[in-house]
């Protein structure tokens, strides 16, 4: 009778003083991912072909695609992680190789927000490009640009020249004498 009556004296007093894990405040503490979590997306922009074989095969549509300034490669993807599922599906369809363009960087990534819409909108995965970069992506192909027109003008000059359409010019170097005038 006492050892019954000693058994429930500690147990109301390890009631009264031990937290349950009812009683713990959850958002102090961070949750266990599931063992499928594969974690946050990394867009690599310059390995990106922008073939958006990504958006296509996305199962919640949380992949937009960015549009760019350039003639190749024009899109990016761009992640909307408060729709995500972070399946891997994106990451497992990239052609990109030996390394993918879009992958889900593994560890931990916590989404904490207060439930309003427009908390929603900083979970965006954005592409950032360096403005250097878009202008050294824009000077290459105005170089590639130009020298495919000189060579389709020098294409044009010779085909030009097998017809016999034009003479060709020697080029006409002055004679020149060394005592000081030309002859």
């Amino acid at each position: 009778m006492v050892l019954k009556l000693i058994t429930k004296v500690f147990r109301v007093s390890k009631a009264l003083f031990v937290k349950s894990p009812a009683q713990e405040d959850v958002r102090e503490h961070l949750m266990h991912p599931s063992e499928r979590y594969r974690g946050e997306h990394r867009v690599n922009y310059e390995t990106c072909i922008g073939c958006d074989s990504c958006n296509k095969i996305c199962p919640t549509h949380a992949i937009t695609m960015k549009h760019l300034p350039f003639k190749k490669q024009n899109i990016v993807p761009e992640v909307n992680l408060s729709v995500c599922i972070f399946c891997g599906l994106c990451e497992d369809v990239c052609p990109t190789k030996p390394e993918k363009s879009i992958v889900l960087s593994g560890g931990r990534y916590d989404m904490i927000t207060g439930g309003w819409h427009e908390d929603q909108e900083q979970f965006w995965v954005n592409v950032d490009i360096p403005q250097s970069y878009i202008d050294t992506r824009l000077q290459e192909e105005e170089a590639a640009r130009v020298k495919k027109e000189l060579a389709a003008k020098k294409r044009a000059a010779e085909a030009a020249l097998k017809e016999g359409k034009i003479e060709k010019k020697e080029p006409q170097i002055g004679n020149i004498d060394f005592s000081g005038g030309e002859s």
